[in-house]
């Protein structure tokens, strides 16, 4: 039988209260259209148009920046406009004259001449009979003309209709829809029986049942469905997004601010662009109104170092720097400053009490970035010395202050249950941990019980490392069915409905049950091997067949051999590498976008001659000679089937035991206290059938928890 042996008297070390939060980024278009409430797709007709500094290839649809990445880009304006179209006779082009402000590149200029012009929204415009929604538009047009703004079925059936009419320059129209009927594929239809031109400069439609009433709100069931899982804060807005693939698709928070018509877009590395409505107030409003703290993460003066990396020079860095000063003044400063004055002119006089963290870079690491962390962190915290400062690599052993450092893993579930004793050995005088980034997404796609339960066991061992573990978030957060970049994510929505994974209701649970103290405990447990497999493959990729190889390496080349390789690259890839190099021998494994260190880091070199290797992998063990000496010897570390973690929550008197069973089989478990318990428990349990079931838009609840009570024996 298993066993947890619980020691409610040895408190160990009190519970973070930041630990669980939030990562919000505009992937899978996550953002207009998804928790931005926006209804109407390209409001703003620049979606077609190229990035700056870009170029297009017209037959792969492909954009290329300066340093050689390329990103598909399927809607160049050349082909048509997005979600944008003409019938019944009516025309419509786009134009970069005359535009609404020097943000906006181009305007839409129609005909009608008796025709309509329609936008499909974000694959169609859901309405609900009886409910409202706020439209606006700046439109011109030289002379005196009637136009009719609708909401209708696809087939024309008209909702809601409103008559403006228009002249001169550009003036703002705005109106106030109440649908008669409920449609989750409705078109917005303009209409008019002139033939003079009118020009659009930017349109909006919202429904008024935003997320605590706001004009440019969030959607309120996703927002709503986030603030259930009780977080402490929000990371944001990125990702990979703040990084960017050139200068100018780099994340710059003055972009993001003011009135929305006033934006300027932002081209995101997932292939598609982002009005900026969604921008830093409406970033520290939401955290203001869900009452949570906000971590900012600005660029450091580089572009993703895995797309062809621009490193900025000085000049460019000053500049990302101003911008972040800029940034926490607008959220900190009084009103009567420069960017106190900006913030209340947007509504909110009061600074923003929510902002406590600040993350330099994403995904940075390397000199590049130790240079640069280095001249943001001094300068930034001699400046707004009361932040938390969060680097994205481990730059403390490049003798930098560091604060907290970002780590982040994407792997499959095994990866995740193997590695619960991951931070036991931390440094308690170190740099304190935040994983900012993790999921089970090898083999578990759509989001299943079996990554759910991966990902429980490795916070188990977080929770019981919480004093320097201080915080995590999931992620992504989002994912439109209809604009898939990544999978899984924890939130599925379509432009009606949405639903959450397992592992969505598995962090209900571990942060509805937090405790004030983990407390001492022993877990009695079986294990199962980690049986590896795989080819032995040399650095270029090649198979290595039989059981020997020769190579050659010249100057000072670093040696890598790779076993247990599965041949599954990317984001599937899972093998180990032996590395020689900068006079280190080291062996890592690479599982999904994670890179895990699997023994200490040796001191080796390669001499200038031959040199003979032998590598002895054997299911969960290895033995690596270099020239006659052993310099590796390693079992890899087992997979529980139980693991656990126990806290006390001193208000109610009670203690809360998370158990994670990881095995395929049911088991028995006893739990055994130093102290006297009440005669009945109450258990919540998420468990299915199958360790591969998952939720859907046809059955949402097929993972959830649930809720029963036991007498203890």
């Amino acid at each position: 039988m298993y066993s947890i042996e619980i020691k409610t008297k040895e408190k160990q070390i009190p519970t973070s209260p930041s630990l669980y939060g939030l990562f919000f980024e505009d992937i899978n278009r996550a953002g207009d259209g998804g928790l931005y409430a926006e209804l109407l797709q390209n409001r703003a007709f620049d979606d077609g148009v190229i990035p700056e500094g870009c170029r297009y290839d017209t037959e792969n649809k492909l954009i290329i920046s300066p340093t050689g990445w390329s990103s598909s880009f399927d809607c160049c304006e050349l082909e048509g406009i997005a979600a944008w179209k003409a019938i019944n006779g009516a025309e419509i082009r786009l134009t970069d004259k005359g535009t609404l402000n020097a943000n906006r590149k181009r305007a839409l200029q129609i005909k009608f001449g008796g025709g309509t012009v329609l936008n499909d929204g974000f694959m169609g415009i859901p309405v609900e009979s009886g409910k409202k929604y706020r439209f606006y538009m700046f439109a011109k047009c030289e002379k005196d003309i009637s136009v009719s703004v609708m909401l209708t079925s696809e087939n024309g059936k008209v909702y809601a209709k409103h008559r403006f009419e228009i002249n001169g320059e550009y003036n703002k129209y705005e109106c106030e829809f109440e649908s008669n009927a409920s449609d989750h594929n409705a078109r917005f239809a303009l209409f008019s029986d002139s033939n003079e031109t009118v020009t659009l400069g930017f349109v909006s439609l919202f429904p008024r049942d935003t997320f605590c009433g706001r004009e440019n709100g969030l959607r309120k069931s996703l927002a709503e469905r986030l603030l259930k899982l009780k977080p402490a804060f929000l990371r944001f807005p990125g990702g990979c997004i703040v990084e960017g693939f050139t200068k100018e698709t780099a994340f710059r928070f003055k972009d993001t601010i003011g009135p929305v018509w006033e934006r300027k877009p932002h081209w995101l590395l997932w292939s598609y662009m982002t009005t900026n409505g969604l921008g830093f107030h409406e970033y520290l409003q939401f955290c203001e109104d869900a009452n949570i703290d906000a971590m900012y993460v600005f660029n450091c003066g580089m572009t993703c170092q895995g797309r062809c990396p621009d490193y900025f020079d000085k000049k460019h860095i000053e500049e990302f720097y101003e911008d972040t000063v800029h940034a926490i003044l607008y959220a900190t400063a009084p009103a009567d400053t420069e960017w106190g004055a900006k913030r209340a002119e947007n509504g909110h006089p009061e600074p923003f009490l929510q902002l406590k963290y600040i993350e330099i870079g994403n995904e940075n690491w390397g000199v590049e970035y130790n240079k640069r962390y280095e001249y943001f962190y001094k300068k930034l915290k001699a400046k707004f010395p009361q932040f938390t400062y969060i680097s994205t690599d481990h730059t403390e052993k490049a003798g930098l202050t560091t604060e907290f450092v970002d780590e982040h893993f994407y792997a499959d579930p095994i990866f995740f249950a193997a590695n619960t004793k991951l931070y036991d050995n931390l440094d308690r005088q170190g740099v304190n941990i935040y994983c900012g980034e993790y999921a089970a997404t090898v083999g578990v796609k759509q989001g299943t019980l079996y990554g759910a339960l991966g990902e429980a066991a490795f916070l188990t061992g977080i929770e019981r490392n919480q004093d320097k573990v201080r915080m995590t978030s999931y992620a992504p957060l989002f994912k439109n069915v209809d604009y898939v970049s990544w999978e899984p994510d924890m939130i599925v929505f379509n432009n009606h409905e949405d639903y959450a994974i397992p592992s969505y209701y598995m962090l209900k649970m571990f942060a509805e049950n937090r405790g004030d103290f983990v407390c001492g405990h022993t877990v009695n447990t079986e294990s199962d091997r980690r049986n590896e497999c795989g080819h032995f493959t040399s650095a270029d990729g090649t198979v290595i067949e039989g059981k020997s190889f020769s190579t050659d390496i010249e100057g000072s080349e670093s040696l890598r051999i790779r076993f247990w390789d599965r041949g599954t690259v990317g984001e599937e890839q899972n093998h180990y590498d032996w590395i020689i190099e900068n006079g280190v021998s080291k062996v890592v494994h690479y599982n999904g976008w994670s890179a895990e260190l699997i023994c200490k880091d040796v001191p080796c070199n390669v001499p200038c001659k031959k040199n003979h290797v032998e590598i002895t992998a054997d299911e969960d063990s290895f033995i690596i000679s270099f020239n006659g000496e052993v310099i590796h010897n390693h079992t890899l570390s087992e997979i529980p089937h139980i693991t656990a973690v126990c806290t006390i929550d001193e208000n109610s008197n009670e203690v809360i035991t998370k158990i994670v069973n990881f095995s395929e089989r049911d088991v028995s478990l006893r739990l055994s206290y130093d102290t006297e318990m009440d005669e009945r428990a109450e258990i919540t349990t998420l468990t299915a059938d199958s360790r591969n079931a998952q939720n859907s838009f046809e059955s949402p609840t097929t993972v959830v928890p649930n809720k029963t009570e036991i007498a203890a024996s």
